[in-house]
Order: C-alpha cells, then structure tokens, then sequence
C-alpha cells in the first residue's frame, strides 16, 4: 500500500490548516469559484496530524498557532481579492 496517495487533500477549514502549518506541513492555496481551499499532501503525516487535531491537543503554544492563522487568513484574503 502506497504511503502517499496521488490526489492532494484538500480543505477548506482555515483552524486545522493553520494547525497543519504550525506542524510544518506546509499548504499550497487554490482559488476555487469564491473559496479557497487549502492542499496538503494525502499521507500518513497528515492524517496522524489531523487525528491529533481533533484530539484536542493539551498544550499547543497559544501565539505560535494564531500567528500561523493569520498568515493563512492573509494569505487566504489576498488570494480572493
């Protein structure tokens, strides 16, 4: 079984992503119609990542994450305008 699928994941949730960010798997932005979807590979990385992420983690550091969301929140405006 391949460990990387050959389509990416793609999501449109800005939290997880900024958290998937703040881990170093870094997204690729697409403009799709008026939303943009975040791309991140489809492996086994990424699925334990998210997994973790909806474990409601115990102790994440509070700035770091929010500077990676406004990144990507700036990132995401930039690309709609």
């Amino acid at each position: 079984m391949p460990k990387t699928k050959t389509y990416p994941l793609s999501l449109y949730d800005i939290y997880i992503s900024a958290f998937l960010d703040y881990q170093g798997v870094k997204p690729t932005l697409i403009k799709e119609g008026t939303r943009i979807e975040f791309c991140f590979p489809n492996d086994e990385t990424v699925h334990k990542l998210m997994t973790l992420y909806n474990s409601n983690p115990s102790s994440i550091p509070l700035l770091d994450y929010i500077a990676h969301l406004r990144k990507l929140r700036s990132q995401m405006l930039s690309m709609r305008g």
